[in-house]
């Protein structure tokens, strides 16, 4: 026998809002995806810092205005947040102030889950200890098991041994040099990078 209860009397529940990309907040940093409002204090903290990044990190492609390559950068985060292959996040003070980007890239789930992370903070905030702060926090979230992180079991990070500022952030947070290099293009030079597993 079925029994057929009307409308009035099934208990209707508001829908769930789910938040697709959540910022990751902690010891007063926040990190969240690059969105258009942001596009300015990226200018600003990448002209601040070309100097020092140049050597380290892809900047503009020939002909591409900052502006340009800042939106390049947002359509990677939001392809990479829609396809799962990345994970790319800016870096923003307890006032708001945008301060760099961590990323974790190159995600591949097979045997075992894998992924890349690189980073770069502005030359007016170096010094802080941020970027083990906020590599930290996103580590965090990249190797929590799904659905809460990512999930991932090893995490690797291509860096020049002359950027000693990088291999310290990496050393601190449990990364050990694995000897393996590679060679990279950064800003039209190859540059010998070696490899830190995490």
């Amino acid at each position: 026998m079925s029994v057929i209860l009307a409308t009035s009397q099934l208990t209707r529940r508001p829908p769930v809002e789910v938040e697709t990309n959540p910022g990751l907040t902690a010891n007063g940093i926040t990190l969240r995806p690059l969105g258009y409002a942001d596009e300015s204090a990226f200018i600003e903290a990448l002209n601040r810092s070309r100097l020092p990044l140049r050597r380290w990190i892809p900047l503009e492609k020939t002909g591409e205005s900052p502006t340009d390559y800042f939106h390049r950068q947002l359509q990677k985060t939001i392809q990479g947040d829609k396809s799962g292959t990345a994970c790319r996040r800016a870096i923003f003070l307890s006032d708001n102030t945008f301060a760099g980007m961590v990323n974790i890239i190159k995600i591949e789930r097979g045997m075992e889950w894998t992924a890349e992370a690189n980073w770069w903070i502005d030359s007016a905030c170096a010094g802080k200890g941020l970027a083990t702060q906020a590599l930290q926090l996103l580590l965090d979230h990249a190797m929590a098991d799904m659905p809460i992180g990512l999930g991932l079991h090893q995490i690797r990070a291509m860096i020049c041994l002359d950027n000693p500022g990088s291999v310290r952030v990496a050393e601190k947070l449990g990364f050990k040099n694995s000897g393996n290099t590679d060679l990279l293009e950064v800003n039209n030079a190859f540059i010998t990078h070696h490899e830190f597993r995490l």
